[in-house]
């Protein structure tokens, strides 16, 4: 599924996910293709995981389908620090929970033309 977003705009990027919310939090990565994650790479998302979230609307008329959602905010208004210059980016998302951190690419390509 491709999302874009324009370069001078300020926007959430959703993911849907699936299975057990984690205890910990959920990360996502915004990387150049064929770049996989390291330490700095990850960013704190939002977790979205009722429907009385003040994002859960927001995430489903995005488009993504999961049981829960992550968000992360993506340009500088606001001071927000994720900021992607124009091009093509793999987006990847870490979930922390007691005992497991899976790491996934998400099926998704996110362009900031």
């Amino acid at each position: 599924m491709p999302i874009t977003i324009q370069r001078e705009s300020t926007e959430y990027v959703f993911l849907g996910l699936t299975g057990d919310v984690p205890a910990t939090g959920v990360e996502m990565a915004f990387l150049a293709a064929g770049v996989r994650p390291t330490g700095g790479d990850w960013e704190t998302a939002i977790l979205i995981d009722t429907d009385v979230h003040a994002l859960w609307p927001e995430a489903l008329a995005s488009g993504v389908t999961g049981d829960y959602y992550a968000a992360r905010l993506i340009g500088s208004f606001g001071g927000n620090t994720v900021t992607l210059t124009a091009g093509d980016y793999q987006v990847w998302v870490r979930v922390t929970d007691t005992t497991e951190q899976p790491v996934k690419l998400a099926p998704v390509v996110l362009t900031v033309a």
